[in-house]
């Protein structure tokens, strides 16, 4: 009587190679603390279409604030996700407060945000509550392209976030 052996086939161990990796990255990205998160990770809370606007040429920052009717809540983008549990269990939900117009500021930014609460501390110049359905972002400061405003809050489920109202005149 013969002993066989078997051998796992090429594509086995490929399929199980990356099922090692996909839980190796699920794992670490799980544990880390960080704010500034991949954008595929993300939840768009906000469908922002920004106005079309042509260039001075300069590929810097209009030094003209926006008219009117280019300037809108629009210009701005709201994700939030899911982030590592506080201790407790209490869920923690990360957002973030982007500015999609790449040649202008935006400020004193008001968000519908309900009856917002947190379990956790957030710092009031990134985010605060003024009044029911009336948070504002970033101590009403202006939020430039490169640089969005984010913060963590734990609450044992996500406030919808959309942005009410927004500037574009931040002298």
């Amino acid at each position: 009587m013969a002993c066989f052996q078997t051998r796992p086939s090429a594509a086995v161990v490929v399929v199980v190679a990356v099922l090692l990796l996909q839980a190796c990255y699920e794992a670490s990205a799980s544990s880390s603390l960080q704010l500034q998160l991949p954008r595929h990770q993300m939840r768009k809370m906000l469908s922002a279409s920004a106005p079309s606007m042509s260039s001075s040429g300069g590929g810097g920052r209009s030094a003209e604030p926006l008219e009117l009717e280019e300037c809108s809540k629009d210009l701005l983008e709201v994700y939030q996700i899911n982030a590592p549990s506080m201790a407790g269990g209490i869920p923690t939900y990360s957002v973030e407060f982007t500015n999609t117009c790449i040649e202008c500021l935006v400020c004193d930014v008001h968000v519908a945000c309900g009856d917002f609460a947190s379990n956790d501390v957030i710092d009031p110049a990134k985010f605060r509550r003024l009044a029911i359905n009336d948070c504002l972002v970033n101590d009403g400061k202006s939020i430039e392209p490169s640089f969005p405003v984010s913060f963590q809050y734990g609450n044992s489920f996500p406030y919808p976030m959309t942005v009410a109202s927004a500037s574009c005149d931040c002298n």
